[in-house]
């Protein structure tokens, strides 16, 4: 299999924000969007894996103040977005279902991957 050329203008001036940019897909996500020639910020809680050639801010997605900071960061340091990327996610969870999860549990969920980022994030943005 042949692997797949990238044209490195394919996102030339593209400006493009990647939640949780610094490891596995979403890494990955921002080590394209800088291939094609796009400007690329993302945001994690610690800011030791940040990716190369993309700008960093830490922000943590889960609270309601991450988002803010990170949108914010966006305005200031691209001038807008052009491209949301939402990869931010997963699950630190205990297995057994949801008879094992306790209102906590449900919460941390709801607020890694579907609340905080959504609340302020994509509405300044856009």
């Amino acid at each position: 299999m042949m692997p797949a050329r990238i044209d490195p203008a394919e996102f030339q001036g593209r400006r493009v924000v990647v939640t949780g940019g610094t490891k596995g897909a979403g890494r990955a996500t921002v080590q394209r969007f800088l291939a094609g020639g796009a400007h690329v910020l993302t945001a994690a809680r610690a800011g030791s894996d940040d990716p190369a050639g993309a700008r960093f801010v830490v922000a943590d997605l889960t609270t309601p103040e991450g988002p803010l900071r990170l949108a914010e960061a966006a305005m200031e340091i691209l001038g807008g977005v052009d491209v949301l990327v939402h990869v931010l996610g997963g699950s630190a969870s205990p297995g057994g279902g949801f008879a094992a999860l306790t209102d906590e549990h449900w919460r941390a969920e709801l607020d890694l991957n579907l609340l905080g980022s959504s609340q302020n994030l994509f509405k300044i943005v856009r």
